[in-house]
């Protein structure tokens, strides 16, 4: 089935997620994004996950935790397996 020209499909979205939560996506692709989001299972529990893991994380400052802990967390986002990269990874 094709989609239509203004349509995204998952790829897409996962794309555009970190524009989306900043809002800074244009309005039109903004709503698109949001329709998508609500009509597909997969990509709001993707939304799910990102939201839980900013809350999670969201209080980790250099002076909290190690510096190597950190740095090897950091190096793990970096080199981590991602749904965009599709090639070897940096």
């Amino acid at each position: 089935m094709e989609r239509a020209a203004d349509d995204l499909g998952c790829d897409d979205v996962l794309e555009l997620l970190t524009d989306y939560l900043e809002a800074a996506l244009p309005v039109g692709r903004r709503r698109l994004v949001a329709d998508h989001l609500g009509a597909c299972p997969a990509c709001s529990e993707w939304l799910a996950q990102v939201l839980a893991t900013i809350a999670a994380l969201g209080c980790l400052r250099d002076d909290v935790m190690p510096a190597p802990v950190l740095a090897a967390l950091r190096a793990s986002f970096r080199t981590g397996p991602s749904p965009f990269r599709t090639g070897p990874s940096p």
